[in-house]
Order: structure tokens, then sequence, then C-alpha cells
């Protein structure tokens, strides 16, 4: 019997935004509420606003009052409130199913995660409890600090345990981030994690110190440099990948 997709009981991370992408490149675009199908959908989707609203709340009378500009702005605000969180939800269940059954979606079943050493990334979850310490006792600027290197990033790398040595490189928005949960929760949980395969990086490359590394200018060439360029090429590179959905299964 083909299994027909998995029940997820507590969603911890979710990129919206890239799955929205992700539905509408492998459906040809936006779904047309026109066809026959799509209608279907949507009457779904606007049963299941009324049966939120409990009864308070018709779409026809609302559709209507909206158009002749009777409608209370307070029940504009509910209504609005419900739809976005329908089809929210609506987008999970759908890039749940396709993501399944896509086997260009990299499916991580009952993992962990842990953030690289020296990295960006460690820094981001100690920084926080940093805040605890009075600002007269720490010896820096930590919000300018903080502003130098963590600034607008949006992604943090984290590195899959694994047996032996790590092969694969986790990144997540920040901004996805669900129920109040961080990268720092991340390490305490075993998830099953979706992402797309991105490119690749070398374990060295995920030091802090690598970050800020534009220097482009020919150096002297000594034997240290040899020695250090060869180890580099000789690093197994790791596969990035830029997670779009992290929950726990059932």
């Amino acid at each position: 019997m083909k299994k027909t997709g998995p029940v997820f009981l507590k969603i911890i991370y979710f990129d919206e935004t890239a799955a929205q992408d992700y539905l509408d490149i492998t459906n040809g675009g936006r779904l047309d509420w026109s066809k026959e199908e799509n209608k279907k959908r949507a009457a779904e989707i606007l049963a299941e606003i009324e049966a939120q609203a409990k009864g308070s709340f018709n779409i026809i009378s609302f559709l209507k009052g909206n158009i002749n500009g009777t409608i209370d702005t307070k029940v504009t605000g509910e209504v609005s409130k419900l739809l976005d969180t329908t089809i929210k939800n609506t987008l999970l269940t759908d890039y749940i199913v396709k993501a399944f059954e896509d086997e260009k979606i990299m499916k991580f079943s009952n993992s962990g995660v842990y953030a690289p050493e020296n990295s960006i990334t460690l820094y981001k979850m100690y920084s926080s409890y940093l805040n605890v310490v009075p600002k007269d006792q720490l010896p820096i600027d930590l919000e300018k600090l903080n502003e130098a290197l963590l600034g607008e990033r949006g992604y943090y790398a984290m590195l899959l345990k694994c047996e032996n040595k790590p092969s694969s490189v986790l990144r997540f928005n920040n901004r996805a981030f669900k129920n109040n949960y961080n990268l720092a929760d991340l390490s305490k949980m075993k998830l099953t994690y979706y992402a797309v395969n991105v490119g690749t990086c070398r374990f060295s490359e995920l030091g802090m110190d690598k970050e800020f590394d534009f220097n482009n200018n020919t150096e002297e060439v000594t034997a240290e440099a040899i020695l250090g360029e060869m180890n580099l090429h000789n690093e197994d590179e790791l596969i990035v990948y830029d997670v779009v959905l992290a929950g726990v299964e059932a």
C-alpha cells in the first residue's frame, strides 16, 4: 500500500516563502481558482473559515457587505486573521503532500543537528544569553558587536549529526521558526527535515574567521601556505541544504 504522506505532530520550522515558490514552480504558476478542481478547494477553505468563526460568520454576507462598504471594521480584521491562518495551513499541507513525493526534495528523518565550532551560528546561539549580563560588566558594546557580526544575516548553518564525520550542512532561515523555537532548540531535538540541495562547502569554511575572508590578493608563496592549501583540497566536501520544513513526525 502506497504511503500518502507523513503526519506531523508539531511544526518547528516552516519557510513559507520557499514553500510557496516551490509550489508555484511545480504547479506551473499560482493556482487558477477558476478551474473546477480548484473551485472545490476554494469552497473547502471558505467552509473552514466559517467553521472557525463558529457560526458567527457567513461568507456570502461578508462579500456583499465588503462590496457595499457596509462591513464592520472589527469583523473584517477577524475574518482577515482567519483567512490568513487558513491559507497558511493550506500552504503547509500542500507542500508536505507535494514534497513527500518529490525525490529532489531531500528528507532527513529523525535526525539531529549541531552548530559547527567557532562559527557564526554558534555565536548567534550564545549571544542571546549574554544579554542577561549587565552592560557595564561587559568589556565591549554587545549590541554593536552583534550588529557587526550578524547584521542582516538570514541563514545559519548547522551540521547534521551522524555516526562518522559530518557530510551535510543544513541551513536555516532565522525568520522561519514557529512556536517561539530558535536555533538553540534544534540541537536538543530529533526532527524530520525537508530540504533542497543548494551546493557544497568544506568544513574549514564554516568557521567565523572564514566569514570575512575576502582577501583575493596574491600572497607570498611559502611552504606552510602550500601545505595548508594541500590540506584544504584534501578535505571532503559537505553537501549544503536549505531547509524548508522541520517538524516532529508521527
